[in-house]
Formats: structure tokens, sequence, C-alpha cells
């Protein structure tokens, strides 16, 4: 994302950022921006999850929104769905996103 620059040069941060720093928000609740944790290769939370797109033992496709993300595997499963959250288990080989 471009930003403008200011008088003395440096770049300008855009307003959502700065709001969401100033009110000690995490920076994917004013950005839209999915948050991704592995906990090894065997388990990982995705908070910001739209939907479901693809759902199978070897690769569970989620939106979240901006972007798709792939996990792909063997026995996988989604473990957990809730609140715009969901939890992947099985052996991770793989993750990779696409818009």
């Amino acid at each position: 994302m471009a930003r403008r620059a200011r008088r003395g040069g440096a770049p300008r941060e855009p307003l959502l950022e700065r709001l969401g720093e100033t009110m000690e928000l995490p920076r994917t609740a004013v950005t839209g921006d999915a948050h991704i944790e592995l906990m090894g290769n065997r388990e990982a939370l995705v908070d910001g999850c739209k939907g479901v797109l693809q759902y199978d033992e070897g690769c569970i496709r989620l939106n979240t929104g901006r972007t798709v993300v792939c996990f792909s595997g063997s026995d996988l499963s989604i473990t957990a769905l809730q609140m715009e959250q969901a939890v992947i288990t099985g052996t991770i080989l793989a993750v990779s996103f696409c818009n």
C-alpha cells in the first residue's frame, strides 16, 4: 500500500491504522487482514474466516475477505468454526495465499 510523504519526507500512516494503535486494537481488527497461528504442522488457528470454500482431507480453502488461504496436507479437518474463527487440524504440509 502506497503511503503519502509528509512535508518532512516520512510516510503517513493510514488513518485506520493510527486509530487502531491509539485505541490499542490488534492490527487485524482495523485492517481486515486474517490472523493465522500455526502450532507446528499439526494445527492452525485462523481469525477472520468468512467462509469455507473447499473442504476435504487433502485441502481446506478458507475465504478471509481479502485473500483465500489454502491449507494442504493429509487428514485435514476443521475442528472448530465459530465467530469468524476456524481451527484446522491434521498434518499441514503447506499454506498458500491467493487473491
